[in-house]
């Protein structure tokens, strides 16, 4: 499988999970021998001792004593690391209207108007055309108080509308709803086919980073407006299913 994984998060994940499989009886060269089967990665033995010590100097590995032996375990901080923390996106209950954004902010204010559309992003607004933003959620008061703070309230014009014309087809097309809902069927069927070995947590790992960048595409729009065959509640019921597997 392939890894989306950096090989600081590969080694956390190996001391983490994977010691105890091999008696903990830690070597570089038994890492690499791992990383190359299951990740299908070649990493040199002085590449892993360096990495190791940023690790340990970041004091995200630390050390107890097992058998008279050092044996290298994760801090507090390395296990926060490689625990999976999915972005909050949930917008509350849909009053089946919706909030546009129209703005056209001078070049002066250019600085201003970055911070605005990094805001509509973050509230989960789309871009439609260039100064038009749209959501079905109601940010407005966040949008407004924003807005003055900057100095650009009188740039920007707010608009509560209660229908889109083909309201399905077009949000679909607004947020690429029918791509994001193959990449959970797709996330979904590699899940399932993925066989659970000895070091399933190695890939584990793969499949939980694999959910997270579908997940935060995701625009988690009301029910009522996805595709009647939307695969997000199932990709999240396995995500999870994974998280709890190791």
């Amino acid at each position: 499988m392939k890894s989306q994984l950096n090989l600081s998060e590969k080694i956390l994940i190996f001391i983490g999970f994977c010691l105890s499989e091999i008696g903990y009886k830690f070597s570089y060269q038994k890492m690499a021998d791992i990383f190359k089967k299951y990740y299908q990665t070649h990493h040199s033995i002085t590449t892993l001792r360096k990495e190791f010590s940023n690790l340990k100097r970041a004091g995200l590995i630390t050390f107890k004593t097992r058998y008279h032996r050092p044996i290298p375990i994760l801090s507090r901080g390395g296990r926060l690391k490689i625990t999976p923390h999915l972005p909050f996106k949930k917008f509350g209950h849909w009053d089946n209207k919706w909030r546009v954004v129209i703005f056209n902010i001078p070049e002066i204010d250019r600085l201003s108007r970055t911070i605005l559309r990094q805001k509509l992003l973050e509230l989960g607004f789309k871009k439609i055309q260039k100064g038009v933003y749209i959501s079905p959620y109601s940010f407005f008061p966040t949008i407004n108080r924003l807005a003055t703070e900057l100095g650009i309230r009188q740039y920007l014009t707010l608009i509560e509308a209660e229908k889109i014309d083909r309201e399905k087809s077009a949000i679909a097309k607004i947020w690429n709803l029918n791509q994001i809902n193959q990449e959970y069927q797709d996330f979904i069927r590699e899940a399932q086919e993925t066989k659970r070995h000895p070091f399933w947590s190695l890939e584990a790992k793969i499949l939980e980073q694999k959910f997270y960048e579908i997940y935060k595409k995701d625009p988690h729009l009301p029910k009522e407006l996805l595709p009647s065959d939307w695969q997000g509640d199932e990709g999240y019921r396995i995500y999870k299913e994974i998280v709890m597997s190791y």
